[in-house]
């Protein structure tokens, strides 16, 4: 299922623009609107070799779709559940907030392409 596709295009560029800017530093607002959206990842052998080299994988970000973008932060919270306080590092690292900047592309460059 392409989880891009069955996502409101408005409704996710009000919940992303909302934890950008409301929100940004906080992990349960980034789970919070994944569930929200649809977008808890569980299979994540779809996008990821395993094990899982997070450093190797945010790597990938600059050519990653949305369906990817999701999974990149649903790793970054399963990350945060085996090693304590790792979301909470890649806070400040910037990296949960650059997911979610690109997420916010796609959906903006999808919704202009539709008009």
């Amino acid at each position: 299922m392409n989880r891009a596709a069955a996502v409101n295009k408005k409704d996710a560029l009000f919940v992303l623009n909302n934890l950008l800017e409301m929100h940004p530093m906080r992990k349960d607002a980034y789970y919070g609107s994944l569930r929200t959206l649809g977008l808890i990842i569980i299979d994540d052998r779809r996008f990821f070799h395993l094990p899982i080299d997070a450093d190797a994988e945010l790597r990938t970000l600059p050519a990653a779709d949305f369906e990817r973008c999701a999974a990149l932060l649903c790793m970054l919270l399963r990350e945060d559940h085996w090693f304590e306080n790792a979301f909470d590092e890649r806070l400040v690292e910037g990296w949960p907030q650059r997911i979610v900047k690109r997420m916010i592309a796609l959906l903006e460059e999808q919704k202009n392409t539709e008009q």
